[in-house]
């Protein structure tokens, strides 16, 4: 039986887990205790909008038209994530990455991500049929 996720589910899982983290990110130095709120105003204001109600495709993940690309491209550029560093430019750990991790099927790990696509189909996605 094939998976169901919905775009929603993504917006919800995504925002639990930064709120979840958020005090670790005040600890680690990424931002004082007086810009959470800023932060969570930020989380609940950007992932709380209004998505269409269909499961995620793979094309979601494609580096030219796809939603969930853009999406966490939009996300990476706000202002907040670009001056604390928290998104996925840095570290060596990319988006690309966050999608494998995310969306990409882990034998025997069904507990960790959505576990949705096949990674060699991810990669084509973000980085075209050459890959």
């Amino acid at each position: 039986m094939k998976k169901v996720v919905k775009l929603k589910d993504f917006m919800v899982d995504f925002k639990e887990t930064e709120l979840f983290n958020i005090n670790d990110c005040v600890l680690s130095g990424f931002f004082l205790e007086e810009e959470k709120s800023e932060f969570i105003d930020l989380l609940n204001e950007f992932f709380d909008r209004e998505v269409e109600d269909r499961e995620i495709v793979l094309d979601d993940l494609d580096k030219d038209n796809g939603f969930l690309y853009k999406l966490m491209c939009e996300w990476n550029e706000k202002d907040f994530i670009v001056k604390h560093e928290l998104g996925c430019l840095w570290y060596e750990y990319s988006l690309e990455d966050f999608f494998r991790d995310t969306f990409g099927i882990e034998k025997g790990s069904e507990d960790i991500g959505f576990n949705l696509f096949e990674v060699d189909d991810i990669d084509k996605k973000l980085y075209g049929d050459d890959f």
